[in-house]
């Protein structure tokens, strides 16, 4: 008998999806994975194919295989099973849904719908404070979206930027599987945590109005609504109430500041909030003053269909994907057709290519880089001839290290140090804090001042997320596309970061040189 020919099935997948690690699974329950979509705190989502659909379009779904600490507690798969089963009934409007899942698995998995947008976060970081239409749209919809989970039983319980998907159709609360635990929270997460929270408490529902409040209050301003510092010093302003709303619509201040209060008795319900915020929308926009009944679900709708405009995702392609065969030995050989790096419902992230020696080779290798044809021998450099400088090189900068700009300065210059490291990136390990990853790169020069250009291509991994996620190809470079604003941006309130910069080629002068590419270096 002739052997069975392959079966395969076209798929749409994003433009630019990550290719699996050689340990990531080739199927989950029932779907076949194609590729990586990212990779948080509480597990790794993958691109997968369900392939019981007839329908190209809705073929392809995102599969999260679930992994935390707080799934080591007895009885904590139990908790899951009836957590993940009220979830199901929530209303997907305004929620990431479970659409199958499997808490016996080892480990358990959940399937949910395929979207693709941008997290809250970025959008904020990149534009700034919302517009009045788009921030009522999004205070209404999350506040919608919590309370489709709080009546299954289901408080969210770490509700901050980096959890919310923009799309197309608004805003999209995710991340609910697991109830993160409140110390696990505190070191990134003190910002959105109710007092209560951050002294251990369990997820309530007052909780997420807290935490309704203060993505609210970061949505509308830009700004952090208990400002900059470490996580002991926020949880201190935010125990004493001191947040700071200015720049925030002045109508939505009384409602967000209730909201924000450190009593949990004080704070409205989330019926409430949708009662305050829609008046104020009316009030705005000149209509009928009449209070519009809470969670009237048809102004709701008229609302964020009206006013958000999240940023359209790049059109999916089609994949042929065969479906004979699997199992691990096709998974290290299969080849996607596409690669580069995406995060579910969320993050479209570019990827890069990029030489592995140059971070992961030991010794003097793998200091500043530069292509070994331009290098000069030192013994043939004459007396009176300047040594060039390598056009690309790898470098730490600690914000903490930067002057202020001088009045009237015209472009900022920044303090950067040249770094090296020996060993191989460790893999699979966690994510480290970033001091702890620029402990492990030693100093190797003297510290200097670059120019970085506005319109720089910036490839960030950690500095440009929240809390645990981070954007990397397989060699431990970043994959989320900014700009050189958005990187001056952050070297003057984030912690120390290590990246390779790339120099313009046509600097003159005896100024700082220019940096016209930046690429942040980093580890999982």
């Amino acid at each position: 008998m002739s052997p069975r020919s392959p079966r395969e099935i076209s798929v749409l997948v994003p433009p630019d999806l990550a290719p699996l690690y050689p340990d990531d699974p080739s199927r989950i329950g029932p779907y076949l994975v194609l590729g990586r979509l990212g990779q948080g705190s509480t597990g790794t989502v993958y691109a997968a194919v369900d392939t019981s659909s007839d329908n190209t379009g809705d073929r392809l779904v995102a599969v999260k295989g679930l992994k935390a600490p707080e799934l080591d507690a007895p009885g904590a798969y139990a908790g899951l099973d009836q957590r993940l089963r009220n979830m199901a009934a929530a209303d997907p409007k305004r929620v990431v849904v479970p659409l199958a899942f499997d808490t016996d698995a080892e480990p358990p998995w959940m399937s949910m719908p395929y979207l693709a947008g941008e997290r809250l976060s970025h959008f904020v970081t990149k534009r700034g404070g919302l517009g009045i239409g788009k921030l009522v749209a999004l205070a209404i919809g999350l506040a919608e979206g919590l309370s489709s989970l709080h009546a299954r039983g289901v408080s969210h319980g770490s509700l901050r930027p980096s959890e919310i998907i923009l799309e197309s159709h608004g805003p999209h609360i995710m991340e609910c599987a697991i109830a993160a635990d409140s110390e696990r929270l505190r070191g990134s997460g003190a910002t959105w945590m109710s007092p209560e929270r951050y002294r251990g408490g369990a997820p309530t529902t007052s909780a997420d109005v807290f935490a309704w409040a203060a993505v609210v209050a970061f949505a509308g301003t830009g700004r952090l609504p208990f400002g900059p510092g470490e996580p002991e010093e926020i949880a201190q302003r935010v125990a004493a109430g001191s947040f700071d709303l200015d720049g925030l619509t002045k109508g939505l201040r009384p409602v967000v500041g209730r909201a924000l209060d450190p009593n949990p008795e004080r704070r409205p319900s989330l019926r409430e909030v949708i009662g305050a915020v829609i008046a104020v929308w009316q009030r705005e926009n000149g209509e009928d003053d009449t209070p519009p009944a809470p969670g009237d679900r048809e102004e709701i709708s008229r609302i964020l269909e009206r006013e958000w405009h999240a940023v359209e995702p790049p059109a999916r392609v089609p994949e042929v994907i065969r479906l004979e065969g699997g199992g691990p030995e096709r998974r290290r050989t299969r080849t996607l057709l596409v690669v580069g790096a995406a995060v579910v419902g969320a993050v479209l992230i570019g990827g890069g290519i990029w030489g592995v020696g140059r971070l992961l080779g030991g010794g003097a290798d793998a200091g500043p880089v530069a292509d070994d044809n331009d290098a000069t021998p030192a013994e043939e450099v004459g007396v009176d001839e300047e040594v060039e400088q390598p056009p690309t090189l790898v470098a730490r900068f600690d914000p903490a290290e930067q002057d202020e700009p001088e009045p009237g300065q015209d472009a900022r210059s920044w303090v950067y140090t040249p770094v090296t490291r020996e060993g191989e990136v460790p893999r699979g390990q966690g994510v480290p804090d970033h001091e702890t990853w620029a402990a492990e790169w030693e100093e190797d020069g003297d510290p200097s001042e670059v120019v970085v250009r506005p319109d720089a291509e910036v490839l960030c991994a950690k500095f440009c997320a929240a809390d645990d996620h981070v954007f990397l190809d397989e060699e431990g470079r970043g994959t989320w596309e900014l700009t050189g604003n958005d990187f001056q941006d952050y070297l003057t309130w984030g912690p120390v970061v290590i990246v390779e910069i790339t120099f313009a080629e046509d600097h003159e002068g005896d100024g700082p040189r220019e940096v016209v590419q930046v690429t942040e270096l980093f580890a999982d």
